[in-house]
Order: C-alpha cells, then structure tokens, then sequence
C-alpha cells in the first residue's frame, strides 16, 4: 500500500466516523437501540481499518523516505480510532438511558443536540480538510472545535442549575455531563486531524 491509498483509506475511516456520529443521534433522539447497534457494528469496522492501516504504515516506512508524512498519517489514523471509542462511549450511555428510561428536559435536549450538531459540523469539514487541505479549512475546523468547547462548559454550567433545583435527578445529570463531554471530544479529535494536514 503507498501513500495515496493509505490517504483514501483515512478518508473512507473520516466518512465511516460521520456515519456512526448520525446513527448515534438517531439512536438518541428515536430512543431506539437498532441504530445504536448498527453504530457499534460500524466501530468495530472502524477499529479494524485502523488495525490494517497501522500495519501498511509500519511496512511502508521500512521502505520510504517519507517518514514525518507516514508519522502524521499514523497520528490521523489513532486519532480516528479515538473517536470511535467516543462514539462508543456515547452509544454506551444512550443504552443505559433507553433500559432505565431516563428522560432530558426539553431544554437538555435541545441543548445536547446543538452542541452535537456543531461537533458533527468539524467532522464534516475535517473530511472536506482530509480530501483538499487547506489553512481555511484546517482553521474552520478549530475555530468550530473552540465553538463545541465553548457550548459544552456552558451547558454544563446551566444543567448544573438544573439539578440544583431538583429540575433533574443526578443519574440523569451524570448522564447528560458525560455525553456532552464525550461529544467535545469528538470535536477536539477532529481539530487534531486537520492539525496534521
């Protein structure tokens, strides 16, 4: 495998991660675990390409000069991986949130489901980066990742409150601190990926 192909796999696994970030949200919003489980069935997909890409890289660079571009590939590549296991903490909370039926305030949806739609707003232009790079795009991503950073202390702050008054239980906030926090990762993962193009 020589570079170019390992570049199209990268962006087959960005695309691969947009995929299980929709399904994710379907399964969130529908309350549905068929989505949840199509995602998990993608993720392992995922860590297996990172598996097979990992190994042409170690074995392309036994034999290019190339050596700082097969580093930031082998970095796209774990970094891509990470963010399937964000997504796979997510699904693993959404789980407990269906079998528990644990509900969100209107307020705690709508406010999720922003700051997850602005981080899907980086993946999507990531993928734009992984396939023409450039400093607009690379610097879109990150400006947007400060943007999801931004929502998420916000939204913790204010759903903070909302236990406070009792508007929630502490399951239920736990819950909501760790989704947004998973999803901020996600958005801090993608500004790490186009760091690399």
């Amino acid at each position: 495998m020589e570079i170019s192909e390992i570049k199209s796999n990268i962006i087959s696994m960005a695309e691969g991660v947009y995929e299980i970030l929709v399904l994710v949200q379907k399964g969130f919003m529908e309350h549905k675990g068929e989505f949840l489980t199509e995602a998990i069935q993608k993720e392992h997909k995922l860590n297996d390409n990172e598996k097979g890409l990992t190994k042409s890289i170690l074995e392309l660079s036994k034999r290019s000069k190339d050596i700082k571009a097969l580093i930031a590939l082998e970095q796209m590549v774990e970094t891509l991986e990470r963010m399937g296991d964000e997504a796979t903490n997510l699904i693993e909370r959404i789980e407990i949130k269906i079998a528990e039926h644990l509900l969100f305030s209107e307020e705690g949806v709508v406010q999720f489901n922003g700051t997850y739609d602005t981080m899907k707003m980086s993946v999507e232009t990531m993928i734009e980066a992984l396939k023409k790079p450039s400093p607009a795009l690379r610097a879109k991503v990150i400006d947007n990742g400060f943007k999801v950073k931004s929502l998420v202390e916000r939204y913790r702050e204010e759903h903070a409150e909302r236990l406070v008054k009792g508007l929630c239980t502490p399951m239920g906030a736990n819950m909501y601190f760790d989704m947004l926090d998973f999803t901020g990762n996600l958005a801090r993962h993608a500004s790490n990926i186009v760091k690399l193009t």
